[in-house]
């Protein structure tokens, strides 16, 4: 009868370590799996985000190129205005002297 109890003991505890490896097989399996879909996962956002830097990359240089355009439209007319009031002044130079030259060739006259 011993015996008899004995085997029947082996039996489940063989049954139960087949079990347990086919347990650890399967978690090892889950865990693969798990790891493997990570992976996947980070892969596709790094190149989201990397797709969304180009974007933005580029999307900054046209506005630093629209940007440097109209520094230099702004300058290009600072300039014409610079000229333009330059001319006046100088025209304001001459009309001033004129008038001061009349007005001396009047005052000898009354003399």
């Amino acid at each position: 009868m011993l015996g008899h109890v004995l085997l029947q003991i082996q039996k489940k505890a063989g049954i139960f370590k087949d079990r347990c490896s086919v347990m650890v097989l399967t978690l090892r399996l889950h865990c693969n799996n798990i790891i493997a879909l990570g992976i996947d996962r980070m892969i596709l956002i790094a190149q989201y985000i990397k797709s969304q830097f180009a974007a933005l990359k580029l999307s900054i240089e046209l506005c630093l190129a629209r940007l440097t355009k109209a520094v230099l439209l702004m300058k290009l007319g600072l300039m014409n205005v610079l000229h333009k009031v330059g001319q006046v002044g100088q025209q304001l130079l001459i009309t001033v002297r004129q008038i001061l030259q009349r007005v001396l060739n009047l005052l000898k006259r009354g003399n």
